[in-house]
């Protein structure tokens, strides 16, 4: 969605709007305003969670928002009356509702609302009318308006799909004009991707991130494969036609158009099996040679793109199914005060407590507005509360005292109705424009609407103004004085662990060239490598909004070498995979390396300079040597039985050969990670 693009404001406004004032206008004229109003503010509490993807929101997800609804509603009228009760339930439910996303801090506010204020009519028809309100703006804001034809973020990704697979289609013998344009049609649509994916009124979307993330990697494996491809048609032109090379293309193009489609790819063509026939069908010379380890590198390039897809295939299916995702939970739930999500988790736990205790001592006046403003203040990071802080404290004051004005005059209902819609539709068309805007017309719309269910005066305005101010005080403290650096300190220990991971992938590598471990090993570590990376990327979006937080610029180039390594190991486990066997001087290399990622992972934990250790040029000029020992056994070979293809020298060549400059490559892109993560 770009900013720019007025229907998604102007459409999500008059939907918003629509879902308040039916209700009230209903309630009106059939003489029960009250059960309107009860009506409209189920349909409010719903929308409001629709504001930070409105053309993306699905209706499985707001119909869980509306049991939230019932829950908080059920919570409310059960602990009315039982303010200390209340203060941990309301706690307990804050601090829960950051694990799961579909609750968030909904039943909450719920909860609050509805056992702080006097209920205009019986708890069970008041529920119910709350859910019918919720269940009008599910249905509602999801029916497929022109608005919600805009650009949410699963469209520009299947864009950007649909223009790789393009790209891949072409990469076998496109004429470089073709290439050069669908290049920048690719790159262009990746851009816009990121551009919607990080656009100001959405949150930080892991799914997207994900997805988009995976599709960059297969724009990079796309542009190598070009480059094999055009290598191939040089050294023997009909190579390509033979293995089915634009089949192989076609395949990937296939895996990418499906990929944000919800559509499992058909398997691919097993391209290993025809580069095998290829080779046994042609003579063995060194030409020949040279033509099948270019095959198999284009085979090995196209199953990193497979991979890339298959890894980010459930953040995919995430944004493209039209159902409730439930969140999974582990075997073995990991709580652990490292990860951002229990401290967030903490600090609204805490956070509502405490300013639940100060209603309880202090007793204000319409006390619920002190913790629903914290809950709403709280944001993971300081940088992201403070801001919210600002905009919310200017944005209910001004908007508080519009509403005393209005409420000075005492309005009827029919004045009323007007005005709530004014300011429904001014709040869900602005919240993309800045969250002061939201918080002004928002505190607008809800307050006149608790007018219609029970008489309000313009105390109930001022009183919101200043208990906003102190809620937020309170969201401030709370990232400022609890863990306001979490990220920031736990970097270095992160970054060790990727590097310390990463050692153990290759050194697991080692063992697979030997034959103590089972090929399933090695993608099993390079897996938990991955995770171990995805984490330090995670700690990099949170330093950013963390005081004085800044990660340094080597430790994003960490991360992005980090990737190369694990595909240089990738490549490397399918070498091994295709041709077993005694691994030569390959153990040794993989030892190597694994030996200075960990020396580096010792370098960051203790923050001491890193120094490389180990001369693995020169283990690799062992593999070069033994290149030349492995063609002069095939020669006697090809010598003695000119027709012998199957034997172990033959298979110990092959894979020699694609194993050093997979390895060459591996020691480079290692050396970058050393040096970037040690810096």
């Amino acid at each position: 969605m770009r900013l720019g693009d007025t229907r998604l404001g102007l459409g999500f406004g008059l939907a918003g709007a629509a879902c308040l004032v039916i209700p009230l206008v209903v309630g009106v004229v059939t003489g029960h305003p009250a059960g309107g109003a009860i009506v409209g503010l189920g349909a409010w509490l719903v929308a409001a969670r629709a504001i930070t993807d409105p053309s993306g929101v699905s209706t499985p997800y707001l119909l869980g928002v509306v049991v939230s609804v019932g829950v908080g509603t059920s919570l409310g009228v059960l602990l009315s009356g039982h303010s200390w009760l209340m203060v941990l339930v309301a706690s307990m439910v804050g601090g829960f509702g950051v694990f799961v996303r579909p609750i968030g801090i909904t039943p909450a506010l719920t909860l609050l609302l509805t056992a702080s204020n006097p209920l205009p009519i019986d708890p069970v028809p008041h529920t119910g009318l709350q859910l019918l309100g919720g269940l009008l703006s599910a249905v509602m804001l999801t029916v497929p308006w022109p608005w919600r034809r805009t650009r949410p973020p699963a469209t520009t990704l299947e864009e950007a799909a649909h223009a790789l697979a393009a790209l891949a289609e072409a990469a076998p013998g496109a004429e470089p004009q073709q290439w050069d344009e669908l290049r920048r049609k690719a790159a262009a649509a990746l851009r816009e991707a990121r551009t919607t994916r990080i656009s100001s009124w959405q949150q930080r979307s892991r799914a997207a991130e994900k997805a988009a993330a995976a599709l960059r990697r297969v724009f990079y494996e796309i542009v190598a494969l070009r480059g094999l491809c055009t290598a191939l048609r040089r050294q023997a032109p009909d190579a390509g036609e033979k293995v089915g090379l634009q089949e192989l293309a076609g395949s990937i193009a296939h895996a990418l158009r499906s990929f944000m489609a919800n559509r499992p790819p058909v398997p691919g063509v097993d391209f290993t099996a025809r580069v095998d026939d290829f080779r046994a069908e042609r003579p063995h010379g060194e030409r020949e040679l040279l033509v099948v380890v270019l095959l198999r590198q284009i085979g090995h390039s196209a199953d990193r793109i497979r991979e890339a897809l298959s890894g980010a295939w459930d953040a995919a299916r995430e944004m493209c199914v039209p159902g409730l995702a439930l969140p999974t939970l582990p075997a073995r739930p990991r709580l652990s005060f490292d990860d951002p999500q229990v401290r967030h988790a903490l600090r609204v736990f805490l956070g509502t407590a405490f300013a639940s205790l100060i209603i309880v001592f202090y007793r204000p006046a319409f006390p619920h507005w002190l913790v629903i403003a914290v809950l709403v203040t709280l944001q993971p990071t300081y940088g992201e509360t403070r801001a919210r802080v600002w905009a919310r404290v200017g944005g209910s004051t001004v908007g508080a005292i519009i509403t005393a004005g209005i409420l000075t005059f005492a309005p009827g209902h029919w004045v009323l109705v007007p005005l709530i819609g004014l300011a429904a539709a001014l709040a869900f068309g602005l919240s993309s424009v800045h969250h002061a805007y939201w918080a002004t017309f928002m505190t607008m719309c809800v307050l006149l609407l608790l007018d219609f269910q029970v008489p309000q005066t313009a105390r109930v305005a001022e009183s919101r103004a200043v208990l906003t101010i102190l809620g937020g005080l309170i969201a401030i403290a709370c990232t400022r004085l609890l863990w306001p650096r979490g990220e920031t300190v736990r970097l270095a220990d992160r970054v060790a662990r990727m590097l310390a991971a990463h050692a153990a992938a290759t050194r697991t590598l080692g063992q697979i060239s030997r034959g103590k471990a089972a090929a399933e090993k090695g993608a099993e570590q390079i897996g938990k490598a991955a995770l171990a990376a995805d984490v330090v990327t995670g700690s990099l979006g949170y330093i950013a909004h963390e005081p004085g937080g800044s990660a340094p610029r080597a430790v994003e180039e960490a991360v992005e070498a980090a990737q190369r390594v694990r595909d240089d190991l990738m490549t490397l486990t399918s070498v091994l995979h295709e041709e077993p066997g005694e691994g030569g001087p390959v153990p040794e290399v993989l030892d190597m390396v694994a030996d200075r990622l960990e020396a580096a992972a010792e370098a960051v934990q203790a923050g001491e300079p890193h120094e490389f250790t180990g001369d693995v040029d020169e283990r690799l000029a062992d593999v070069s040597a033994s290149l030349g020992a492995l063609a002069e056994r095939r020669l006697a070979e090809l010598d003695e039985d000119p027709g012998d293809t199957r034997t172990e020298v033959r298979r110990a060549l092959l894979r020699t050969t694609a194993a050093d400059q997979v390895l060459r490559s591996l020691r480079d892109d290692a050396a970058r990670l050393c040096e970037a993560a040690t810096a």
